[in-house]
């Protein structure tokens, strides 16, 4: 017999008496509106989940948080003070911590930047975005502190997530404009995340200016509105063409401002200031504490710029990304033998399989890896030969094989 809406409510009265029924009961399959007592939320679980001992998930959250001892967990505050201190000694909380999910302000004793990051990220790893430059380039800071300097800093934001979701670069709410100043090399890959972002502005009523320099001469730039490209390089030494591109900008939004040869240069030092924030120094003392073995030989300039590295196990030299060493990447000479060494299979597990595989060969050899000679026997006609490894795996015999086979069993046949 069919449950009806007062059998659901009084079953599940005795099961979860927190739980008040909203909606109409209908089937055990259907989705039905409830309310959690406890907390006010409300919610649209399939109806026999709560006959079934389902809770409120909100409340479940917290309590699994409550017994979470481990990043994620709930702390007090002096809690995740003390842990962030022992991770990132230079970095100071400016607010009270409330939860890891919950955005707080941070600031950084070393270059003095300013930010908000969600707690858990910082515990994660994550520090101070202008010392680790993830992505910043002497251009984005060029054109970031000449619309600061002109409009105002309060008016021009940076790496903000707030409008869309996705960073955006240099954004300016009063003009309802962003930009993406990036090289097209790195950007390339990411079109489809560059278009994303203009349709989401869009949305919003702004207008996102994506600018690419290094921008092949004879390509169409991919995007028909507000997409400036250039071939040069707009970091390199000669900054004339920076300053037209930045003043091409300032009349695109109708900003009359006109800098003095002192005041371009301001920007131009305190832009190089913040795009090589970190020394070489610096870098050379934090690298060797993830990864001693790794010797720096080049210049560090920033967290994206390759640098030449030397590994002190094998000898190896390679131009290695920054970024990429400071989260964990390794020598890969080295790598490649562990991988080999971890997937390299035992003589007798090697023979096993050619007897499965190949049962007409007889391995005389000893086994050094799959792309290696190995002596080998054929039981047929006692051929001796060296092939591959992984040839006898794939149920490979001696050349002309099958010719001598054939005939040593007319042979036979004969005699």
């Amino acid at each position: 017999m069919a449950k009806t809406h007062d059998d659901f409510v009084k079953e599940l009265s005795m099961i979860n008496p927190e739980i008040e029924v909203i909606g109409k009961y209908t089937r055990a399959v259907d989705r039905i509106e409830v309310k959690c007592k406890k907390c006010g939320k409300v919610w649209n679980p399939v109806a026999y989940s709560l006959t079934s001992g389902k809770s409120c998930p909100h409340c479940s959250a917290i309590r699994g948080s409550q017994k979470n001892t481990g990043i994620t967990g709930a702390k007090t505050d002096k809690q995740f003070r003390d842990e962030l201190r022992k991770l990132h000694p230079d970095i100071e909380p400016l607010d009270s911590y409330t939860s890891n999910k919950d955005s707080i302000r941070f600031a950084c004793q070393r270059c003095g930047h300013e930010w908000s990051a969600k707690p858990y990220s910082l515990l994660q790893g994550h520090g101070c975005p202008r010392c680790a430059k993830s992505g910043t380039s002497f251009m984005e800071q060029f054109i970031l502190l000449s619309f600061q300097k002109a409009i105002g800093k309060d008016n021009v934001l940076s790496r903000d997530k707030s409008l869309i979701g996705m960073e955006l670069d240099i954004y300016i709410p009063d003009l309802h404009i962003a930009i993406e100043p990036g090289n097209w090399f790195l950007h390339r890959k990411s079109i489809k995340r560059d278009r994303r972002k203009r349709e989401l502005c869009s949305q919003k009523q702004v207008d996102l200016i994506t600018i690419y320099d290094k921008y092949p001469i004879a390509e169409e730039p991919p995007f028909d509105t507000d997409c400036i490209t250039f071939s040069d390089d707009y970091n390199k030494a000669d900054h004339s063409n920076i300053k037209n591109l930045v003043r091409q900008l300032f009349a695109r939004t109708n900003i009359e401002c006109f800098f003095s040869d002192d005041e371009w240069s301001e920007i131009e030092n305190e832009a190089y200031d913040n795009a090589l924030s970190k020394t070489h120094d610096n870098y050379v003392a934090e690298l060797k504490e993830i990864s001693p073995t790794i010797q720096v030989i080049g210049q560090y300039q920033n967290a994206n710029k390759r640098l030449l590295v030397k590994c002190m196990t094998c000898g190896y030299k390679w131009n290695a990304v920054p970024a990429n060493l400071l989260s964990g990447d390794g020598c890969r000479k080295c790598g490649s033998m562990i991988a080999h060494e971890k997937f390299l299979k035992t003589q007798e597990d090697f023979v096993k399989e050619v007897e499965i595989v190949n049962p007409t060969v007889e391995v005389i050899g000893n086994y050094t890896g799959r792309h290696s000679p190995i002596k080998a026997r054929c039981k047929i006609c006692g051929f001796i030969w060296e092939p591959r490894a992984s040839s006898l795996l794939r149920g490979s015999s001696h050349k002309g094989s099958i010719t001598m086979h054939k005939n040593l069993r007319l042979h036979n046949s004969s005699t």
